[in-house]
């Protein structure tokens, strides 16, 4: 004859990463967008075929709304979501960046171009792969 025997499971708990995934971020101002900000975006190493998803969030310095306009990109493998409402002072917003690798290959230097409402200067984004 065979006994078995479970006690009850304690409770589970949440698995949190070893390390938090640092978040890029960009703080909009008048004067900052007058001189153009630019930064880039690194989607490291990918497999080609691979879809791969980043963002950055977007902080309003001003004392003013900012209002995204429209986007530019440089490469039809690049899809830019990012909500249409002015960006209130001390609030943000997140642009997403999806990075469709099917007809790349080799290192990746992809353009994204944003306006916003009286500024002639766009922010640019790099996004940036090496696809395998």
């Amino acid at each position: 004859m065979l006994v078995l025997s479970c006690k009850p499971k304690a409770s589970i708990q949440k698995l949190e990463p070893m390390q938090p995934v640092p978040s890029q971020s960009i703080e909009l101002s008048e004067q900052a967008l007058d001189l153009g900000i630019r930064d880039t975006l690194d989607f490291g190493s990918m497999r080609q075929g691979e879809i791969i998803t980043k963002s950055i969030k977007i902080t309003n310095l001003d004392s003013k709304p900012m209002v995204l306009l429209r986007h530019v990109t440089s490469c039809g493998c690049v899809k830019v979501l990012y909500d249409r409402k002015p960006i209130a002072t001390n609030e943000s917003s997140v642009i997403e960046f999806q990075l469709d690798s099917k007809s790349l290959s080799g290192w990746q230097m992809k353009l994204m171009e944003f306006y916003f409402a009286d500024k002639a200067t766009p922010m640019k984004i790099y996004l940036e792969a090496e696809v395998e």
